[in-house]
């Protein structure tokens, strides 16, 4: 397709041409226009002069045959909107040195990065007039990196240095490839050498400073407890011996039992008893032209809030609806939270979906729930009757309703209208600053 090819061959200059590159063509451009008169101006020597350094800038990046390999050392996890380290080995397999070398790094498909950032408006479906549909905002970049200086590289060694990236998005981020760039003498136009070397790392959610929610309720019982919570219980009901996990208290260590295996062995108690939260992620996304970046907040939320409440003595249940219904458990040696963040990194919006399916996977469990949180992207009546329907069943609740920065805070408390305070609403672009207000 003509756009598609004018648009890739647009990405791959943009990066070739330095701002003192764009200057001298932007300059080329005036001259060249102003000295079409050759009989009244003299615009075309500076023309000619202009011409022939770019000319000359264009050669010497012709010239620019080094060899490299590269390997990254990448983290486990990065987090959105935090600067991201990591250490970079570069090898010069060539016999000549290598000096005023860049690198620059390739995430993803080019063409799927290009669409991120291109994104025309569709005309409206409704009648044939001109009038153009209101377009959401689109979300942030995937990532932002500047390019980073390399230290000389001698002929056929190694060197060692640390990059820097600002991820803008959660989700899986592939590193697809590196480019190594060189200046020509001029600082015009670079010349580069491309490195095929794949690798990903994971982007965890935003996270913000929630406040100390007041979760009353009472230890619930739950059926084969120390099948689910794996953990020991306050009953001090001895039930077997297993071996150590990374959190058991060191007081229920069996001493003997590792003398003789020479492995910890702790002590595994009864437990039936203990405080389970609910945590529930609204993924129904509604219509079309809804944005975005308010199903982005809601996960941040949700990533914030199981960071936030106390998984060591409890359980926490994370639900939401995908493909299907999920229930995913951490706390007391189930899991961790850091996979439960794992989790809402893949979490995707959900359109034209029914909400009574998570409705009816919260039921299903409400029954073993001592409190829960609910993060809503919209409030309509199913979700009105699922907060209506916890309130007769006695658990603790606090809502937390994620909306549009140009819509209101004024929302149908509906079931809440006796208690307005378990339910805030949060608007995208002030999420830290209306969860700190009281």
């Amino acid at each position: 397709m003509p756009r598609s090819r004018s648009a890739r061959f647009f990405v791959a200059w943009k990066g070739k041409i330095a701002p003192a590159g764009w200057v001298m063509l932007t300059s080329l451009f005036f001259t060249a226009l102003v000295g079409l008169d050759t009989e009244s101006s003299i615009s075309y020597q500076a023309f000619s002069l202009l011409a022939s350094v770019l000319f000359v800038a264009f050669l010497c990046s012709l010239f620019f045959r080094g060899r490299f390999s590269i390997q990254r050392e990448l983290p486990r996890f990065g987090t959105t909107g935090l600067v991201m380290a990591y250490r970079v080995s570069l090898t010069n397999l060539g016999s000549k040195d290598q000096r005023g070398l860049t690198l620059h790094e390739e995430f993803g498909n080019a063409q799927e990065l290009l669409d991120d950032t291109i994104r025309p408006l569709k005309p409206s479906r409704l009648g044939r007039s001109f009038k153009l549909v209101r377009r959401p905002r689109p979300l942030p970049a995937r990532v932002r990196v500047r390019p980073q200086g390399i230290p000389n590289l001698p002929a056929h060694s190694t060197v060692e240095f640390e990059a820097q990236l600002l991820p803008g998005r959660r989700g899986v981020l592939v590193f697809q490839s590196a480019r190594i760039a060189r200046m020509d003498p001029f600082g015009l136009l670079r010349a580069f050498r491309r490195i095929d070397q794949t690798q990903t790392v994971l982007i965890l959610p935003k996270r913000y400073p929630v406040p100390d929610l007041q979760l009353p309720g009472r230890e619930q019982y739950q059926l084969g407890g120390v099948t689910q919570a794996s953990g020991i219980g306050r009953s001090e009901e001895f039930v077997s011996l297993r071996e150590y996990r990374r959190g058991d208290p060191l007081r229920h260590i069996h001493w003997r039992s590792w003398a003789k295996c020479g492995e910890p062995i702790v002590k595994e108690f009864e437990d039936e008893f203990f405080v389970r939260h609910g945590l529930v992620l609204d993924t129904f996304a509604g219509e079309e032209e809804d944005d975005p970046e308010i199903f982005e907040e809601a996960v941040s939320l949700a990533a914030s809030f199981a960071c936030s409440l106390g998984t060591q003595e409890s359980l926490l249940d994370l639900m939401f609806v995908g493909a299907k219904a999920f229930l995913f458990t951490a706390g007391r040696g189930v899991a961790h939270t850091d996979q439960l963040l794992e989790i809402l990194a893949g979490a995707r919006a959900i359109p034209q979906a029914d909400f009574d399916s998570l409705s009816s996977l919260v039921f299903q469990h409400a029954g073993t729930l001592t409190a829960c949180v609910l993060v809503f992207i919209h409030w309509d009546d199913s979700r009105r009757r699922l907060v209506e329907g916890l309130l007769r069943l006695g658990i603790p609740i606090h809502v937390f309703l994620i909306r549009g920065a140009r819509m209101g805070r004024e929302v149908d408390l509906g079931p809440l209208q006796a208690s307005p305070h378990l339910l805030r609403v949060l608007r995208v672009g002030s999420i830290e600053a209306d969860l700190g207000r009281r």
